[in-house]
């Protein structure tokens, strides 16, 4: 790339990254990444959130994961076999994986790894998961010999694979027993995955560093699974907030990959120098609604929103025509997307005003709650306000730091509405369950849509599952605990020296791919 293509000087960019000195080249080993946020901690399945979920996952595996086409298959284990009344589950152990302390992962690890996650003092969210409140009972998970561990149910539960390869837990991620401290206090994780943890400047960057004993599977790369052989000796991600500075930084070749939008995209797709990728993802764009907020408690305001929001023009907006309306959390390539799942409450703002008017709407304030981080969250949230000022909604923008809306979720209070985003959940049950339950965070509380999604995860035979994913979504749409707009169209900007990227529906990055030509 000549000097005259920079838009800042290396010097100036390395400023707004806050780094005291000029990035170093990719051509030295290392691949140049962007975070719109930092990562929240290094202990998987505890700190986490999307960004750290993504670098975790370069660090950790787990018995199972997902493959391209969202199938279960092993990673850690060999394979597996399940009992013939579907409670027990044997996994059988590769043999010869090594942590990155060097020892080798025996079914000892694995029960401590269990336990770290799921064991009753465990201070992840995943417990809940495993432990009866979300349907599914562990009895018992033991190891039985050296490269046997077993898990036992209550009863059989369809989607328990698919829950352990939940990357919001790492995948039941397998760690060795010195990642936490004498005191049981964490340390630093200690996995099985091709990187290991390098050097972590909070709120700069975050590094990892290629395992050089990694013990990769055989074959090509399979989703988040398969073989993984990776070259790029590191993979530093760049704190750097708004996606105008990653946009500059890799014009200027200080980044090397970045995820970049629409607008970007369309202006990068021809240019020398650059490779462009557009992958649609099972990632959900959403607005929740707080229906414990007294205003949004009313069902007829909730309709009133929306109809008075259209999500194909908000798409077509946020990603210069290339993504499509999708409200259904069940992403399009999902074999449970159907034609009742691309049904959603018509754009009517002579309909939203009505509601209102039933209601008793008097004006009162509707607060949209957004950060500025990449997604689109806050253009997303723009576009809301304004359609529904047009309905006659006293709508504002409250504009926070992602932790701070986050903070929001969790505690499922501190909000009437927000611009939010659902990370992959790949089975159609999962895709509700991830925000109905009596959980605090979760946006639909209906004890009949509780029902429904725990069945969904029971149930084994396609044609029932189907059944009740229709019957969700026809609550979904009656009820309006939250307003779905679409699975969202990852954009990826890259140098041309960056060979092997492929995104996929799942939309986590995969460095164990990547290549550095020249």
């Amino acid at each position: 790339m000549t000097q005259t293509s920079r838009v800042l000087a290396p010097a100036v960019l390395a400023a707004v990254l806050g780094l005291g000195s000029v990035l170093p080249a990719l051509a030295d080993g290392m691949v140049r990444l962007a975070l719109n946020a930092d990562i929240r901690g290094t202990n998987p399945g505890v700190t986490r959130d999307g960004n750290t979920d993504q670098v975790h996952g370069h660090i950790i595996e787990g018995l199972v994961t997902y493959g391209s086409d969202f199938s279960i298959i092993p990673m850690l284990a060999e394979g597996y076999e399940i009992s013939d009344d579907g409670r027990t589950y044997t996994f059988n152990l590769r043999k010869g994986v090594k942590f990155h302390n060097g020892a080798e992962m025996t079914a000892k690890d694995v029960e401590w790894s269990w336990n770290r996650l799921a064991g009753e003092e465990s201070e992840s969210h995943c417990k809940n998961f495993f432990n009866g409140q979300n349907n599914i009972e562990v009895t018992s998970a033991k190891s039985t010999d050296e490269h046997t561990f077993v898990i036992t149910l209550a009863e059989p539960y369809a989607v328990f694979l698919a829950t352990m390869a939940r990357f919001d837990c790492g995948s039941m991620a397998v760690l060795h027993p010195d990642s936490v401290n004498a005191d049981g206090s964490w340390n630093a994780p200690i996995g099985t995955g091709p990187y290991m943890m390098g050097d972590h400047a909070p709120g700069r960057y975050v590094e990892l560093n290629r395992f050089a004993d990694y013990t990769s599977r055989e074959g090509a790369a399979n989703g988040y699974g398969g073989g993984k052989h990776a070259t790029v000796d590191t993979l530093r991600w760049e704190v750097v907030g708004e996606g105008a500075v990653s946009k500059t930084a890799l014009q200027a070749g200080d980044l090397d990959l970045v995820d970049i939008d629409a607008m970007t995209a369309a202006e990068l797709k021809d240019k020398p120098g650059f490779k462009v990728d557009a992958t649609e993802s099972a990632v959900w764009d959403t607005y929740l609604l707080n229906s414990s907020d007294p205003l949004l408690s009313d069902v007829q305001v909730r309709r009133a929103i929306a109809h008075a929001i259209d999500p194909q023009r908000i798409m077509a907006a946020i990603t210069e025509g290339f993504g499509n309306a999708s409200p259904s959390p069940v992403p399009p390539m999902s074999v449970s997307y159907t034609g009742v799942q691309a049904q959603y409450p018509e754009y009517n703002v002579a309909k939203a005003k009505q509601l209102l008017a039933e209601a008793g709407y008097n004006g009162e304030e509707i607060t949209i709650l957004a950060t500025r981080r990449n997604g689109a969250y806050y253009e997303r949230a723009l576009m809301a306000q304004a359609m529904m000022m047009d309905a006659g909604m006293n709508a504002k923008l409250k504009v926070v730091e992602w932790g701070s809306q986050l903070e929001a979720y969790r505690n499922g209070s501190g909000y009437q509405m927000q611009s939010f985003t659902f990370s992959p959940r790949l089975h159609a049950g999962l895709s509700f369950e991830m925000f109905t339950g009596g959980a605090q965070r979760k946006a639909w509380k209906s004890p009949p849509a509780v029902d429904l999604v725990n069945e969904a995860l029971r149930v084994s035979d396609p044609a029932e599952l189907q059944a009740i994913i229709d019957k969700l979504h026809q609550g979904f749409m009656e009820e309006v605990p939250a307003i779905g707009l679409g699975h969202r169209t990852l954009f990826t900007g890259m140098s041309d020296k960056v060979e092997g990227f492929e995104n996929w529906g799942a939309g986590l990055l995969r460095g164990w791919m990547l290549k550095v030509n020249g």
